[in-house]
């Protein structure tokens, strides 16, 4: 890893889709570069444009977002099987999207389970919506929230990418002379003492003399 490794996050929606960009660096701090929702459906509209028409914008958008913030990874949530049918089919066309555009791009790609991204953020795979938002906000010391949960979603996403590299990039702690000392002692054969070396001599004894 780079001194600073810059990863677009992803939230898959046909209606609206989040994104988020940060830097990771290798001191472990993450910053918020830009974030934002991509609106496939106008508020408020009646009827929505054909799923082909925004799933082409979408492509358009996030390569608009490539090419302004040369991002090296894209980072995406895998389908969660609890949803719907018809929900997880429309994520999924969406999030086919996203990985063609990364894969246009050159882009490295992380993908992880809705569970482990509320886990590494929140310490709880089953973190609510509002938790995720909560802890991104402290994360990435923002002033409030960035936008709607697909945004803190997708920042979470790519939060969660970083998280995995600096666990990666841990070095082996060097154990001190004490925890060596305590460590050769517990696997070392524990001496008795004097008396109890006795008292193991004479039940030695008793138990000889009652077999003979």
């Amino acid at each position: 890893m780079s001194e600073t490794l810059r990863i677009l996050g992803f939230d898959p929606g046909t209606r609206v889709a989040g994104f988020g960009v940060i830097d990771a660096t290798q001191g472990r701090t993450a910053r918020l570069v830009d974030c934002g929702a991509i609106r496939l459906v106008s508020p408020g509209s009646k009827e929505a444009p054909p799923m082909a028409d925004r799933l082409r914008h979408l492509h358009a958008e996030l390569g608009r977002l490539v090419t302004e913030h040369e991002p090296q990874v894209f980072a995406v949530e895998t389908v969660f099987h609890g949803k719907s049918f018809e929900s997880v089919l429309k994520v999924g066309e969406a999030r086919g999207v996203g990985l063609l555009a990364a894969s246009l791009h050159g882009l490295d790609i992380g993908e992880f389970s809705p569970a482990e991204v509320k886990k590494t953020v929140t310490g709880n795979g089953r973190a609510s919506k509002t938790q995720v938002q909560s802890m991104m906000v402290r994360l990435l010391e923002l002033d409030g929230n960035p936008g709607p949960a697909d945004v803190t979603d997708a920042l979470a996403i790519a939060f969660c990418y970083a998280q995995r590299l600096w666990r990666r990039q841990l070095p082996e702690r060097e154990e001190s002379p004490t925890a060596v000392a305590l460590k050769e002692a517990r696997a070392a054969p524990r001496r008795r003492t004097p008396a109890a070396e006795l008292i193991a001599i004479q039940q030695e004894k008793a138990r000889h003399r009652a077999k003979g």
